[in-house]
């Protein structure tokens, strides 16, 4: 379940295999585009009307899926959303110290959720509240450094966590990037659908079905600004001298946009360094960094690095998973390894109230 995104995939426990897997909007973003307008919301009005739309959406994706005879629904995503699928209270999460009404993992009937063709329902645990089942799912997915190196899991979604792991300890965090790399609070962004244009550079545009473009998500977004960069169109501090750039017919890039895209890359390479510095471990003792998030899959690094939203000095230790959450799940449902020793060694940063954040985030606004 994740912020902006819904996907369920049907898995054959005898063979271990994924059979298919179906995506949907989330239908809570008509209350909000991120985790903490969503909290509010429970706040003002209660979570059933999160839980309600939730939960159908749900139900018509497992109707879709033609899948019958299901013992277990495995679920994970933030602590937000997992709270508005059990129909919990979030609302402690909205007020310092952001205290989840739970975060281990929960065993519920179907029926009793509200859940159709399924016998059971099992979520994945939570780190805190602000670093989810998702991250957990995550790291379950990648394989764990060994001999005293680690790994770095970026899940850039609405909320970007971030986790710095070895086989004994995890330092992980929230970033507040935004929704912008799912194409939310663009004036022309748009979701990774038909028409989408997810590729940019001197040579065109490209866009997702090969049709006409519509808009931009998330990895047309970076090579815009990459692009931009590069011909000087915007300077080091992202100032545009023209009040909008056309990038296709009827399609275009304001300086809104770009300022929104250095509040999200700041956050994100920011609370990178943040973790790095502090657990004193340096760019050669990365083994690997996982990109995960709806637009991993297509990101390009190179530009993504031109921008300044990852390290270069990681560049070649780059690996892109398309939903490290869902991947993560299936490997928990088919593998029931044990999840505590994650959450066990698992340490939270809270970023807003660390100084060494607050410095890097208003360095990295620049490019």
């Amino acid at each position: 379940i994740g912020t902006t995104t819904l996907a369920l995939a049907v898995v054959s426990l005898d063979e271990k295999k994924i059979i298919r897997v179906h995506t949907r909007t989330n239908p809570q973003r008509k209350f909000g585009s991120d985790v903490m307008t969503r909290i509010e919301h429970c706040m003002k009005n209660g979570v059933s009307q999160l839980n309600a739309v939730l939960i159908n959406e749900v139900n018509s994706m497992i109707k879709e899926s033609g899948a019958e005879n299901v013992r277990e629904l495995f679920v994970s995503g933030n602590t937000t959303m997992l709270h508005t699928f059990f129909g919990v209270d979030c609302s402690s999460m909205g007020v310092f110290p952001y205290t989840p009404a739970f975060l281990g993992p929960r065993t519920e009937k179907a029926e009793m959720l509200g859940i159709n063709g399924v016998q059971t329902v099992k979520s994945l645990p939570s780190v805190a509240a602000f670093v989810g089942a998702d991250i957990v799912a995550g790291i379950n997915f990648t394989d764990v450094p060994e001999n005293g190196s680690y790994s770095l899991l970026i899940d850039l979604g609405t909320n970007a966590e971030i986790v710095l792991f070895s086989d004994k300890s995890a330092l992980c965090t929230s970033a507040a990037a935004g929704p912008c790399f799912e194409g939310a609070n663009i004036s022309c962004g748009m979701s990774a659908t038909r028409g989408a244009i997810f590729s940019y550079s001197e040579n065109g545009i490209r866009t997702i079905g090969d049709a006409p473009a519509k808009g931009v998500c998330g990895t047309g977004l970076v090579d815009i600004i990459a692009e931009f960069i590069r011909t000087e169109i915007i300077d080091e501090t992202g100032f545009m001298e023209c009040e909008a750039f056309e990038i296709s017919d009827g399609v275009s890039i304001n300086q809104a946009d770009i300022r929104q895209y250095q509040l999200a890359k700041s956050a994100v390479s920011s609370a990178i360094i943040t973790l790095l510095q502090m657990k004193n471990v340096s760019f050669d003792e990365i083994e690997n960094m996982y990109i995960s998030g709806g637009f991993s899959a297509k990101i390009n690094i190179e530009n993504a690095v031109k921008t300044g939203l990852l390290p270069k000095e990681l560049v070649q230790k780059c690996v892109a998973i398309n939903n490290s959450s869902l991947l993560g799940t299936i490997k928990y449902a088919c593998e029931k390894n044990d999840l505590a020793v994650y959450i066990d060694n698992s340490t939270y940063v809270d970023l807003s109230a660390n100084p060494i954040f607050s410095d890097l985030f208003i360095e990295n606004m620049m490019f």
